[in-house]
């Protein structure tokens, strides 16, 4: 994972084409301004899921996991909590190759959040457990971006 703030995301630049793509993009469009549902920046290589969902108790949340695609998460209103795994996983749900998407457990995790300019980056194969409440916060609606980038092994298929 990669954590930080949305204007140092260029110091990234050069570890993944997808990454150079979206970094590019960023500089002359505001992700604020993109209404929900999907949008290509680049095909099926680079786009936005823009959605606005409830964060969530941690209580019966999983991680989810994929693999051809890494996830930038912002959030452009309001504020998530989210967790990363650490150490091994317990299958939940068995991968679906056409969502390329799978849930697993683990016994422990780290968090951040996501509001006041942050990204994070959740490498392919990551576990990663978004929206989630923040804190006493309760759950909140938010508007978030889920920027979906190609891993570099796939660009060429």
């Amino acid at each position: 994972m990669l954590y930080g703030a949305l204007n140092d995301l260029h110091l990234y630049r050069g570890m993944m084409r997808g990454l150079d793509v979206l970094i590019d993009w960023l500089d002359g469009n505001d992700p604020a301004a993109l209404d929900c549902g999907s949008h290509e920046i680049m095909g099926s290589k680079v786009f936005a899921n823009v959605m606005e969902p409830t964060t969530r108790s941690l209580e019966g949340a999983h991680y989810e996991t994929h693999r051809r695609y890494h996830d930038v998460q912002i959030d452009v209103r309001g504020r998530e909590a989210f967790m990363v795994a650490l150490g091994e996983t317990m299958p939940v749900e068995p991968f679906n190759e056409a969502d390329d998407f799978e849930l697993v457990d683990a016994a422990a995790g780290i968090e951040g959040d996501l509001a006041d300019g942050k990204f994070a980056l959740f490498i392919a194969g990551e576990p990663h457990m978004p929206t989630l409440q923040y804190g006493d916060d309760g759950a909140q609606p938010i508007k978030k971006i889920c920027f979906k980038i190609l891993a570099d092994e796939f660009w060429d298929e």
